[in-house]
């Protein structure tokens, strides 16, 4: 194996096969397409050269081959860079702010320049810590473009419960297993990497295989992803038990229909599903009615399905929150039952009303703030707007409401506990514009403050073209405040709980604590279940489930 720079001959002499030919008969390349022109607000840069690892054989595979073989090592490559950048954001926040956590607000900055949500920027940091710390072998791999992201984030993960002592040796196993070698000329995929990390990591480190997969129990989950055509995507991530024995519910359920019915033995699945989530012991009729009550729908849904409406006719404007745009056909038929509220935006944006100078907005308020901007308004994030908080762009006075800032529709924004937390502890501030977007600058407590630093992100929710502050005297407000640092409170006592770094290692240990007291449980004898060890630390001190979802820093 050797190691070269990145070709650009290459490229420039391979005629295009799907040319057409010219009155000889040969074919003729296509014209190169002409320069890029960067639209408004923006120019052209030059990325850093970089090296990454082909074969010896790399110098007599043919042009074609070479070019599509060097695409995917430079795009690995490229994804290394930014796993060194996430870790460059860690290492200057934590030399900088010695109280807030570094994970956190690296996080931050990792979304804010990549346009990444948060889990993404939360998982991009995590796994630089774990590659840059304890895999340096294999962050070698990936840093020349043997390896891509995926890879990375896999190996980080799988190999996370492996106790620090134990890590050089299974770096090194993993490395010599992922290594290039003559044979093997391409990394493995994902499926083939994950066995051999099973096998690598069960084979140095048993207690930490069964720490990981007790781990692994925890990650459950149901999701509801929207897809075309009115659908959606329900996804859940269950123990093998559960999810046969919710199957086989539902099996039952469908084969209860007669033999008259008209759907499909997928639609009476869910069907069957529906009627799960209804407590019902039947299944629902073509029309989603309970069959023999007719007010059982009613008594069992007990939620509310809330749809925006923006006015076009023939009901061609509904969004579902939750969901996203629906067609009129499904619109016709929530119609039905549907109560609408109308509520004036003059009466929602009034700093002068009474309802200004109360801290919790009321739910018209808080339904239309959420419908206007439609996810977290921090760049990169996706948290949909209904999992958020609201936030005062200038904080609320609790003492001097007069003072503070106002429970209007100018004057809250959409925030995610974790965007809204660094917002809060001066990290970031912000102000809406006059226009109604969201400008995003650089707070007091910012690790690398730089007063000319502006990222604006756009409101996308079903409200959104009314989104323009109602007062446009509020945003010069905002405006001042946020760039004088008065948006935050800045302190560090804010903080309630240990750095994301030390509530990983606590983890880890009182997993491996329980993995090593269930393998010792046999062999003397008492298969009886006992209690988990208990950390005798403080209770502020306490690893906890969520790394980002505690109460909200108001």
């Amino acid at each position: 194996m050797t190691t070269t720079s990145t070709p650009d001959a290459h490229d420039s002499t391979v005629p295009d096969a799907s040319g057409d030919p010219d009155a000889t008969g040969d074919p003729v390349a296509p014209a190169a397409p002409a320069p890029l022109v960067p639209p408004k607000g923006f120019t052209t840069a030059t990325g850093p050269a970089v090296d990454v690892i082909v074969p010896e054989a790399y110098a007599r595979w043919d042009p074609h081959q070479q070019r599509g073989y060097l695409a995917q090592r430079l795009i690995n490559a490229a994804e290394g860079r930014t796993v060194a950048f996430a870790y460059d954001c860690v290492r200057v926040a934590g030399q900088r702010d010695r109280h807030r956590d570094p994970w956190e607000t690296a996080a931050s900055m990792v979304s804010a320049s990549m346009a990444l949500s948060r889990h993404g920027a939360s998982r991009l940091v995590t796994t630089a810590v774990e590659l840059t710390e304890r895999l340096p072998r294999t962050a070698a791999l990936l840093a020349t473009g043997w390896i891509g992201i995926l890879a990375a984030h896999t190996i980080a993960e799988e190999t996370a419960m492996v106790s620090d002592e134990l890590m050089p040796e299974l770096d090194r196993r993993i490395s010599e297993a992922l290594a290039p070698t003559r044979r093997r000329t391409h990394p493995p995929r994902l499926g083939p990497l994950r066995k051999m990390l099973t096998k690598a990591v069960s084979a140095c480190d048993p207690v930490g295989a069964d720490a990981r997969a007790r781990e692994a129990r925890r990650d459950q989950d149901v999701e509801m992803v929207p897809l075309a055509d009115d659908r959606a995507l329900i996804t859940a991530h269950l123990t093998a038990e559960t999810a046969v024995e919710i199957a086989d519910r539902i099996e039952a359920l469908a084969r209860t229909a007669s033999e008259d019915d008209p759907r499909s033995l997928g639609e009476l699945r869910a069907a069957g599903l529906l009627a799960l989530s209804r407590g019902w012991a039947c299944l629902p009729d073509v029309d989603g009615e309970h069959p023999g009550d007719p007010d059982g729908q009613a008594a069992a849904r007990r939620v509310t399905i809330y749809a925006y409406d923006d006015g076009s006719p023939d009901n061609r404007g509904l969004t579902l929150a939750g969901y996203g745009p629906i067609t009129g056909h499904t619109a016709d038929q929530l119609e039905r039952s549907a109560r609408r509220r109308i509520d004036s935006l003059a009466d929602l944006a009034d700093p002068d009303c009474y309802a200004a100078r109360r801290y919790t907005p009321s739910e018209a308020l808080a339904r239309f703030c959420k419908g206007r901007d439609g996810t977290c308004v921090f760049p990169g994030c996706q948290t949909p707007a209904e999992k958020t908080d609201l936030d005062h762009i200038i904080p609320f006075d609790h003492d001097n409401p007069e003072c503070g800032g106002h429970t209007t529709s100018d004057d809250l924004g959409s925030l995610c506990r974790f965007h809204h937390r660094l917002k809060t502890e001066g990290i970031w501030a912000y102000y809406r514009d006059i226009d109604g977007t969201y400008v995003w600058l650089h707070g007091p407590n910012h690790p690398e403050a730089d007063p000319g630093t502006r990222i604006t992100t756009a409101p996308g929710g079903p409200l959104a073209a009314l989104a323009p502050p109602r007062h446009p005297e509020s945003s010069r407000r905002q405006q001042d405040a946020a760039e004088a640092g008065r948006t935050g409170s800045g302190s560090p006592a804010s903080r309630r709980r240990p750095h994301l770094r030390h509530r990983r290692a606590a983890e880890r240990s009182r997993l491996r604590a329980q993995a090593h007291h269930r393998r010792q449980e046999p062999r003397s004898g008492r298969p009886q279940r006992s209690a988990p060890p208990q950390d005798d630390r403080p209770q502020q001190d306490q690893p906890r489930s969520s790394a980002f979802d505690d109460e909200p820093p108001f």
